[in-house]
């Protein structure tokens, strides 16, 4: 038999990598780096109890605490990856300029066109006046 196949094998009903595993073992390489320049006792031994917990979540076959273990990494990060998302989508957006309403403090999106323009914000219906510079 090839390895492929009795690693199939033994993975099978085991529940495998997913984000929060990603996240635990890039943690614990960074934490391994900063261990190389400091030298720390117990940091080296927070780096291999990460391992060793994220290797425990690999190989467990309770589906609904790794599951529910992985909802709650999820839910905690995906707010810092939609902020990464929307500031780089702003920074690539040329034809656009991103200004928030002086009264509701809500982000509009407008026509990128130079000078001074009213405009009216759409979740609080207030006029004010936009400067657009270059």
């Amino acid at each position: 038999m090839n390895f492929r196949y009795r690693l199939m094998q033994f993975m099978s009903g085991r529940y495998g990598v997913d984000n929060l595993s990603y996240a635990l073992l890039i943690f614990s390489a960074f934490l391994s780096i900063i261990n190389i320049i400091f030298r720390l006792w117990f940091l080296q031994i927070l780096v291999y109890g990460l391992i060793t917990y994220t290797f425990f979540r690999i190989f467990s076959r309770n589906f609904e605490a790794r599951r529910s273990e992985d909802i709650w990494f999820n839910n905690r990060f995906s707010s810092i990856k939609n902020k990464y998302k929307f500031y780089k989508q702003r920074k690539q957006d040329k034809f656009h300029i991103y200004k928030k309403c002086p009264f509701c403090k809500a982000i509009l999106r407008l026509p990128h066109r130079i000078g001074t323009h009213k405009t009216v914000c759409p979740r609080c219906n207030n006029e004010f006046s936009v400067k657009v510079k270059k």
